[in-house]
């Protein structure tokens, strides 16, 4: 079977980036990335694995959406429209290339693994994503087939183009922070549910395909480093206090590969990858290994 390849949108050029990109390659993943600055990235990274184009070549659907798209979140709107449209620019980009298969992942991610050897072993299936403890699922790290990436592209169109008045109507009591985002779509994508309800289910169905599952009782993937725990076992690992306020998974290093004991399994279990959402991106070289 072909290499399985690695994709990132992102852009700008942000020091957790770079770390981001280099740790992929150490660990011979092929990485692709659709952003900007295409001649800055050539030279600061020279790998036979790395790949760069600009984001703006691939912006035909992302132009198509934009008018479509409404603004349901605390979040800033431009964010939440990136958030979104990012899917269309890397199927359009996996489109032009023949990938068949990738792992799509955040720039804010650390990865352990190859990508490519793991997805051949343990994922057969078109998509995967992960789930969290309050029973939604992202795609911070996720798995596509071309055809499956392009079907979501279309629910994406499809769900703003016949589900606002509900959601207008949801919004109109809704006062909690947070709001519509592209992982509600991706939630009632991986559901195959097409008409808006809310922004869970009902019954928290549980997405079967989920890449923080422990695989062979022995190794995942990290939802994020700030939480301990998916939609099925929300309190699975032991976690440690960094400040005051922020708590995070407790992990050992060992051989430059992250572990962490899972107090369910009474075991550590290796991690193919740590996610440093938010806040925790400023912790995320003292876990960074590419460093010669």
């Amino acid at each position: 079977m072909s290499t399985i390849p690695t994709i990132l949108f992102h852009v700008g050029h942000q020091d957790y980036l770079f770390m981001c990109l280099r740790q992929a390659l150490f660990f011979d993943n092929e990485v692709h990335l659709i952003g900007d600055n295409v001649d800055y990235f050539k030279k600061q990274i020279e790998h036979s694995k790395f790949h760069i184009v600009n984001f703006q070549k691939y912006d035909e659907l992302s132009r198509k959406f934009r008018p479509l798209y409404k603004h349901f979140s605390s979040n800033p709107f431009d964010l939440e429209l990136i958030c979104i449209t990012r899917w269309m620019y890397i199927y359009q980009y996996m489109k032009e290339q023949n990938i068949e298969k990738a792992f799509i992942f955040d720039s804010d991610i650390l990865l352990f693994s190859n990508i490519s050897e793991n997805i051949q072993k343990n994922f057969p299936g078109d998509m995967y994503l992960c789930t969290s403890g309050s029973k939604n699922t992202t795609g911070s790290g996720a798995i596509f087939t071309l055809d499956k990436l392009h079907s979501f592209v279309e629910f994406c169109f499809s769900f703003y183009e016949t589900q606002i008045p509900k959601i207008e109507m949801w919004h109109a009591s809704h006062k909690d922070d947070g709001g519509i985002c592209d992982m509600t779509l991706l939630y009632y994508f991986a559901h195959n549910v097409s008409e808006f309800v809310g922004l869970r289910l009902p019954e928290l169905p549980y997405f079967e395909n989920d890449l923080t599952k422990v695989m062979d009782d022995t190794h995942t993937f990290d939802l994020h480093i700030g939480v301990s725990g998916n939609h099925t076992y929300p309190n699975d690992y032991e976690m440690i206090k960094i400040g005051e306020f922020v708590q995070i998974k407790k992990i050992h290093m060992k051989d430059g590969i992250p572990y962490c004991f899972n107090v369910r399994l009474k075991k550590f279990i290796r991690f193919n990858l740590l996610h440093f959402q938010g806040g925790n991106k400023q912790i995320m070289r003292h876990f960074y290994v590419a460093k010669s």
